[in-house]
C-alpha cells in the first residue's frame, strides 16, 4: 500500500515466524475448556525483549481454533475472538458500518479463506455491543465490540474458545504472545488466502507512551497495549483486526491477552522516529487491552444470562408501572445496547387527578431525522401522539396534563444504542403557573396559564413551551387576559 505523506494508515503490525507444531493428546469434553488445542507451539515465554525472530510460515489447520473470520457476503474482513458458544470478541472499528447486520457472517473453524474446509461453522450475528466509551473520531481507544450469535458453535477440534484473562491478571512487558489473521505479509504486499500467525513481544506502558508521541498525532488512551519490535525489519507482517493477542500461561491454556487494533505501517520501527518524516514513521502493534475492558465484557455476557432466565418489559404486551414516581431504565443498564427488531410497551398510571412529569437522564437511540428507524414515542391514554425522540440529545423535561401515559420503544435491523434512562412521578396540577418552562408541557383540559413568576417579572433567558390538545373536530381558542413583555427598539 503506497503511504501518503500526512496520511495515518490502519495498518496492523506482527512478525511473522517459523514455528514448529506437535500433536498433543486431545480429548474433547462436552464443555470444553478453554484456551486449549490440538496443534501447540512450543513456548516463548520469557524471551529477550529484543530477540529477533526471522522467516515466516503460515499455520496449520486447528492451531488456533478460537479464531473466527468476519465476512461481509461471503469476503473476508476482520478477524474475532470465540470466547463461548454463542460470544466472539472483536474490534469496535470492524462493525462500524449503518446496516452491517444485514450482511454480516461469522465463520469459525476457518483456515484457507479459498475453499470450504471440514470443521468450518457459519453463524449470523443475533446483534453488537460496542463499548460505549468507544468513538469512532478516536478509534485507537476501547476498541472492542462483542457478537451475540444467533446460534452457538459446536465446539470440536478446530472450534474451541480461548480463555478470558482473570481480574487483575497481567503479562509483563518482554512477554512473547501470538496474534494471528490473514493480514499483509507486508506493507506493499498481497493479503494470504491462509492463516498466518506473528509472535510479538509485549512492551511496557513507557516504551509505549514514548513511541506512540513521536507519532503527528500523539495517540493516548487508557485501553492501549503495545507489542513489538522496536527496530522493525523485513521479517515482521500486518496482523488482521479484531483478531486475538494471545499469551500462555507457563505450561497452560491461552488467554485473550488483547484485540488488534491498529499499527502504524508495517515492520516499521520506531526507534528513531524524531529523525523520520511523519509519513515514514512507524509504531508498535496497538492492541485493546482485555483487562481493562474485562468488567464490562463479563457485564454484558452475563446480562444476556439473566434476560434469558427472567422476563423483560418487552417479553409482554404493555408493561404497567402504577406508582406516583419511578424509574426506568431501558434496555436496564447504561452499558448494554438493545437489540435490533423489539417491540416494548410501558403504560405509566398515577393517582388520578395529578399529571405526570418525564425527566430523562441519558438518552442515545438511532438518529434519524424523522425517528423512523429506532424511537421512543409518547402517547396519551386515548391513544394521541404527543411526541416521538430519537438520537443523542436528552429531550426536555415533559409534563403530561393527564394521570395515564404510555410509552412505546421500536427498533429496526439497522443500528442500535444504550437506550434510555428516565425518571417519571406524579405532580398536582397546581404547578401549572410555572410548568413549561425549561420543559414542555402538555395539556388536555380547559385552564388558565401563567408564565413564571407572574405578576412579577419572569426570569431572564427563559424557554417555555406549552402544547395544548384538543379533541379531534375541535378547535382551541385562546384568550389573552394580561401580556407584558420587554419592548427593544
Amino acid at each position: 500500500m503506497h503511504v501518503l505523506p500526512g496520511k495515518l494508515p490502519v495498518l496492523l503490525m506482527g512478525i511473522v515466524c517459523i514455528t514448529e507444531f506437535h500433536v498433543v493428546p486431545f480429548v474433547l469434553q462436552k464443555d470444553p475448556k478453554c484456551g486449549q488445542k490440538v496443534h501447540e507451539t512450543n513456548p516463548w515465554s520469557y524471551l529477550n525483549l529484543f530477540t529477533r525472530i526471522v522467516g515466516g510460515s503460515q499455520v496449520k489447520q486447528g492451531s488456533h481454533p478460537w479464531q473466527v473470520s468476519l465476512k461481509r457476503r461471503q469476503k473476508h474482513f476482520c478477524g474475532g475472538t470465540i470466547v463461548s458458544a454463542q460470544w466472539v470478541v472483536t474490534a469496535a472499528h470492524c462493525i462500524l458500518e449503518r446496516n452491517i447486520l444485514e450482511y454480516l457472517n461469522v465463520t469459525a473453524g476457518e483456515h484457507d479463506l479459498r475453499i470450504r474446509e471440514n470443521g468450518e461453522q457459519t453463524l449470523p450475528v443475533k446483534y453488537v455491543i460496542k463499548h460505549p466509551n468507544f468513538d469512532p473520531r478516536r478509534p485507537m481507544n476501547y476498541d472492542i465490540a462483542l457478537l451475540k450469535l444467533d446460534g452457538a458453535f459446536n465446539f470440536s477440534s478446530s472450534v474451541l474458545p480461548a480463555c478470558l484473562p482473570d481480574p487483575g491478571e497481567k503479562f509483563e512487558a518482554g512477554y512473547i504472545c501470538t496474534t494471528c489473521g490473514w493480514g499483509r505479509l507486508n506493507e506493499n504486499g498481497v493479503l494470504p488466502q491462509v492463516l498466518y500467525e506473528v509472535n510479538l513481544p509485549i512492551l511496557n506502558r513507557k516504551e509505549c507512551s514514548r513511541a506512540l508521541s513521536s507519532l503527528k498525532k500523539p495517540i493516548q488512551g487508557d485501553t492501549i497495549m503495545c507489542a513489538g519490535f522496536p527496530d522493525g525489519g523485513k521479517d515482521a507482517c500486518q496482523g488482521d483486526s479484531g483478531g486475538p493477542l494471545l499469551c500462555q500461561r507457563k505450561h497452560g491454556v491461552w488467554i485473550l491477552a488483547g484485540v488488534v487494533s491498529w499499527g502504524m505501517g508495517c515492520a516499521r520501527g520506531w526507534i528513531d522516529n524524531e529523525k523520520k518524516k511523519y509519513y515514514e514513521r512507524g509504531s508498535p502493534g496497538i492492541f485493546t487491552d482485555l483487562s481493562a475492558v474485562l468488567s464490562w465484557i463479563q457485564e454484558n455476557m452475563s446480562a444476556d444470562l439473566k434476560m434469558k432466565s427472567s422476563t423483560p418489559f418487552c417479553g409482554v404486551q404493555d408493561g404497567k408501572l402504577p406508582d406516583s414516581e419511578g424509574e426506568l431504565h431501558f434496555p436496564g443498564s447504561l452499558k448494554q445496547f438493545y437489540q435490533n427488531h423489539q417491540l416494548c410497551v410501558w403504560t405509566l398510571l398515577v393517582p388520578e387527578g395529578n399529571y405526570i412529569l418525564l425527566h430523562f437522564s441519558h438518552f442515545d437511540i438511532e438518529p434519524e431525522t424523522f425517528c423512523d428507524f429506532d424511537s421512543l414515542s409518547v402517547y396519551s391514554k386515548d391513544n394521541r401522539l404527543l411526541g416521538k425522540f430519537c438520537g443523542g440529545d436528552l429531550p426536555l423535561p415533559i409534563l403530561i396534563g393527564s394521570n395515564s401515559i404510555r410509552l412505546k420503544f421500536v427498533s429496526d435491523s439497522k443500528d442500535y444504542g444504550t437506550g434510555f434512562s428516565m425518571m417519571y412521578k406524579a405532580l398536582t396540577p397546581h404547578i401549572l403557573p410555572n410548568s413549561g418552562c425549561e420543559s414542555i408541557a402538555i395539556l388536555f383540559e380547559e385552564g388558565v396559564l401563567q408564565s413564571m413568576h407572574y405578576p412579577e417579572q419572569y426570569s431572564n433567558l427563559a424557554d417555555c413551551q406549552w402544547i395544548i390538545c384538543a379533541p379531534e373536530d375541535h378547535v382551541i381558542k385562546l384568550s389573552l387576559v394580561d401580556l407584558t413583555y420587554q419592548h427593544l427598539f
